[in-house]
């Protein structure tokens, strides 16, 4: 973890070090306005469109120091090769920096906002760790945001994908967004991710979070967030604790949802500057969307591919969700895996558990063997769940002998963990006690017997 943390506070630094210039636009006077007559040259510091006529407008500087807008019928440019981002940064910015300046302090608050926010959540077990989606999300990213952000000082944008099923995007003011792979795992297109990535990164130009901010209340509203944020983390250890209590599963997942929720909240992300008025979700779509429509070449692969690459995503997402009982939608995410060819050996036992759930008729208990064996086929290492799942089946398929020998398997994996030093003793005792009602005085004889073989 200590790796990340420092990764991180490099990659912060770096993408501040420097001094960042604003971006202006050159023109000419063809009708005199002011001080200035036609030919002049003048320096554009912004632009706007007049709420009214909808007329471009140029925000011009005179030799007193004074601002103000004037009409295009005025000014003609000397080109414009700012690209799109940087002339939604001197369309919606612009102005307020040239009278406010950077606001360099507000600003170093949220960088450090962003860094707590990232430590915690890599503390507390959040931040989905996979390098090969990540990868692509990045290229994704650049390919919206080629450059660096117009900030005081030059930044770039960065990633945090939180292991949660909450559908939640937002970025810092230093340009780290943050998504979670249950909005990655709700996608259906490479464009629809796209979308959502200009938006946050529209946010991030738009410098809503900074638009935001509270200065007054800072110390306050730290102390609210990550006060609460150890409170929660110690009733999520104290909950994973007890799960993980000698129980073989994965159930520590469910464990960390609480957790997972306060991090999304809106109270969190109030105090971040991130929770966006509808105004400014509004903007921010209204400016991804006109991207998009600008620029489709940023799309680069088709459905198919765009599934193989989110995969894990919809995968964890597809676990969470049938902890959740959301079975389904778990069900739904994990068939979107298996119909595309993209679904692994866990997955497969997903579908199996999630069959069992919904239905107990005959055909369903078959197709829930189907699907055992199907990630039988897939498994690269042993996967000892897979026997507890058959025995459980065959048990419904009236199967006992088959049944009892599924979980007579299981309790030997159970027992090479136990050596191995693992806590599976709860695990242990609910199969030994269910082989000794099923087995009656046999089951004495064979579980030494088969304690003695090992």
């Amino acid at each position: 973890m200590k790796r990340y943390l420092l990764l991180l506070v490099f990659v912060l630094v770096a993408n501040f070090s420097f001094s960042q210039s604003k971006v202006t636009l050159k023109g000419y006077v063809i009708r005199p306005f002011g001080e200035f007559a036609v030919g002049d040259t003048v320096t554009v510091w912004g632009t706007r469109k007049n709420i009214n006529t909808g007329a471009v407008q140029y925000y011009i500087r005179s030799s007193f120091g004074e601002y103000r807008y004037f009409n295009e019928d005025r000014i003609s440019l000397l080109g414009n090769d700012l690209d799109f981002w940087e002339n939604v940064w001197m369309e919606n910015r612009a102005e307020t920096i040239n009278k406010k300046g950077w606001e360099s302090g507000l600003r170093q608050e949220l960088i450090e906002d962003a860094m707590d926010y990232y430590s915690q959540a890599l503390a507390n077990n959040m931040v989905l760790q996979d390098d090969m989606l990540y990868d692509y999300v990045y290229q994704l990213i650049y390919s919206i945001h080629p450059y660096s952000m117009l900030k005081d000082r030059a930044s770039d944008f960065s990633l945090v994908i939180l292991n949660s099923t909450e559908h939640i995007a937002f970025s810092f003011d230093n340009g780290m967004i943050v998504l979670t792979t249950g909005l990655i795992a709700s996608t259906g297109s490479e464009n629809e991710l796209n979308l959502i990535l200009a938006q946050c990164i529209a946010h991030a130009v738009l410098e809503h979070n900074l638009v935001n901010l509270n200065e007054v209340i800072r110390a306050e509203r730290r102390a609210r967030i990550w006060g609460t944020v150890a409170t929660v983390a110690a009733a999520t250890a104290m909950a994973v604790d007890e799960v993980n209590n000698g129980v073989y599963h994965d159930y520590s997942l469910a464990a960390d949802f609480g957790m997972s929720v306060y991090f999304l909240s809106s109270q969190v992300l109030d105090n971040l500057g991130a929770g966006y008025t509808s105004e400014q979700q509004l903007m921010a779509k209204k400016i991804a969307s006109q991207f998009m429509d600008e620029h489709p070449q940023v799309n680069f692969l088709d459905d198919q591919q765009y599934l193989n690459t989110i995969a894990s995503a919809v995968s964890i997402t597809a676990w969470q969700e049938y902890q959740l009982k959301n079975y389904s939608y778990a069900q739904l995410l994990a068939l979107k895996l298996a119909e595309s060819g993209m679904a692994s050996d866990t997955d497969y036992l997903l579908l199996s558990r999630i069959q069992r759930r919904k239905s107990n008729e005959f055909e369903s208990n078959q197709l829930a063997m189907e699907y055992l064996k199907t990630a039988r086929k897939l498994a690269l290492d042993p996967l000892p769940e897979l026997d507890k799942e058959e025995g459980l089946i065959y048990a419904r398929l009236q199967q006992h002998e088959k049944s009892i020998a599924a979980y007579l398997k299981y309790r030997d994996s159970l027992l090479e963990l136990k050596a191995e030093g693992k806590n599976v003793e709860s695990e242990l005792r609910m199969i030994n006690q269910y082989l000794q009602r099923n087995l009656g005085q046999k089951a004495s004889a064979m579980l030494k017997e088969s304690d003695e073989l090992d």
